[in-house]
C-alpha cells in the first residue's frame, strides 16, 4: 500500500474543496497544506492518527480522538470489517474523510472555533513541537519563505 497514493484517494474531494496542498513528509506521513494550518495523517501499526499543525507556532497536536468522539455511527455504514493493518487503514482514512467533511467542515475551511470544544473534551492533548520532517516539508511547500522561530532543529 502507498500510504500518500490512499491518503490522496481517500481525501480527494476535501483536498479538492479545501485547496490543500497534498505532501509526503516521509513513508508514513502525509501532510495536508492549507494557508492557514496543516493536517497531517500518520500511519502506525494501530491504524492512523491525525494532528493539528498550528503554523504561526509550528506546533502539533493529536485530534484523533476527539475527532471520533464527534462522529455519528452512520459513518460506518459500508465498512468492512478490517482482517489486517491495511485494511484498518483503509478504513480509519475512509471514515476520517467522511466525518471532518460532515462534522468539521469549519476545521477544514480554516476557522479555530473547534478549537474551544477541543479544549474541553477529555481528549485534548498540549501542544508540542512540530518535528524535523514535518518543518522541512512544511519549508520546503511554502514557496521559499524563511519560517522564524523553529525550536526543532536536529
Amino acid at each position: 500500500m502507498e500510504f500518500k497514493h490512499e491518503v490522496e484517494n481517500n481525501f480527494a474531494d476535501i483536498i479538492q474543496e479545501y485547496q490543500y496542498n497534498l505532501i509526503k513528509v516521509n513513508e508514513d506521513e502525509i501532510m495536508l497544506l492549507h494557508p492557514n494550518y496543516a493536517l497531517t495523517i500518520w500511519k502506525s501499526r494501530e491504524g492512523i492518527d491525525i494532528y493539528y499543525l498550528f503554523l504561526h507556532s509550528l506546533e502539533k497536536v493529536k485530534i484523533t480522538n476527539f475527532l471520533f468522539s464527534n462522529y455519528e455511527k452512520e459513518l460506518l455504514a459500508n465498512i468492512i470489517p478490517a482482517n489486517n493493518l491495511v485494511d484498518k487503514i483503509s478504513n480509519s482514512l475512509l471514515i476520517h474523510a467522511r466525518g471532518l467533511s460532515k462534522y468539521f467542515p469549519e476545521l477544514l475551511s480554516g476557522q479555530n472555533d473547534w478549537i474551544k470544544d477541543f479544549k474541553e473534551n477529555k481528549f485534548y492533548n498540549e501542544p508540542r513541537a512540530i518535528n524535523k520532517d514535518e518543518y522541512s516539508a512544511y519549508q520546503t511547500n511554502i514557496n521559499g519563505k524563511k519560517i522564524e522561530g523553529f525550536q526543532n532543529e536536529i
